[in-house]
Formats: structure tokens, C-alpha cells, sequence
């Protein structure tokens, strides 16, 4: 599990809310506290969608891309939030090949999720990493590669 204090917050929230960087991650959920706290759950409420739309849905959470206008909607503003919690996860597409490339003994089975956590409050911005696994272990190889990969991922954007 990787935690790091983002110095950055506006490099780091311009890349989240109105860059594409993120876009390809799932929104698990969304929680924003202003004068009011709106929480958004990133769940597909497949019986929303017609039938052949439905047909072809085979992922559970909307991509980021497709909620973050929203999200942005609610922040931009005169006033910052008061605190914000948003959790992404790997898509479900990319977690077998991130597993295969990572040269770890672990099956794509064996792993439920990996997730981002982001966490502002107007005096910091934290962001850590974890994985749910379906089996336990106690071999932390897979957690230090996505550990390696979101540092490298934060560094291409600028981002320390």
C-alpha cells in the first residue's frame, strides 16, 4: 500500500477534473462535502439502460470520463469543497494484463480490485493505493508493483 501526500493539489486536481488522465479508471464512489454532501455511487444501475445497451454491459462501475463533468459541476466554484473522497479502480479489462505483466505468482482469480484512493481536505490532498485480494497472502510483490506504477504514472503528469 502506497500513501503520498500530493504537494501539488493544483496540478494534481487539474489533471482529475477537467484532464482525461484518469478517464480510464472505474468511479467505485464519489463523496464531496460543500454546504451540502452529495455522494455519488459509481455502481451501473444496468435496468436504467435499454435492452441492447444492457446486453453489452459487462462492467458493474461507470468509467471516471463518464461521471467527472458532473463531479466538476459540483466543485467549480468561489469556494473549495470542504473535503472530498474519491475511490477509482483499475478496469476490470486492465487488471488481468497488469497481473500477467507484473511477472507475479498471483492469478488474475486471486485479485478482486485495485483501487485508488484520493483524499482532500483544504489542507492536504493524500493518495493512497490498495488491493483486494480473494485469497489471503502474505506476499506484498503484486502491492509494490501498482505501488511502482501509480508513482510512475504520477510522474509522467508532473505530479510528486
Amino acid at each position: 500500500m502506497l500513501s503520498l501526500t500530493v504537494n501539488d493539489v493544483k496540478t494534481f486536481m487539474s489533471h482529475l477534473l477537467t484532464g482525461e488522465s484518469f478517464d480510464r479508471f472505474y468511479l467505485v464512489e464519489a463523496a464531496i462535502k460543500m454546504g451540502i454532501s452529495y455522494h455519488i455511487d459509481g455502481h451501473l444501475n444496468k435496468e436504467f439502460f435499454d435492452t441492447d445497451i444492457r446486453r453489452t454491459l459487462t462492467r458493474n462501475y461507470c468509467y471516471w470520463k463518464e461521471t467527472r463533468p458532473r463531479v466538476l459541476s459540483l466543485i467549480r466554484g468561489k469556494q473549495l469543497p470542504l473535503g472530498c473522497k474519491i475511490i477509482l479502480a483499475v478496469p476490470e479489462s486492465s487488471l488481468a494484463s497488469f497481473v500477467e505483466k507484473s511477472g507475479v505468482s498471483f492469478r488474475r482469480e486471486d485479485i478482486d480490485g485495485m483501487y485508488i484512493n484520493i483524499i482532500y481536505d483544504p489542507d492536504h490532498l493524500t493518495l493512497t493505493t490498495g488491493i483486494s485480494y480473494r485469497i489471503f497472502t502474505m506476499d506484498k510483490t503484486l502491492e509494490h508493483a501498482f505501488d511502482d506504477y501509480i508513482r510512475s504514472f504520477l510522474a509522467g503528469l508532473g505530479i510528486e
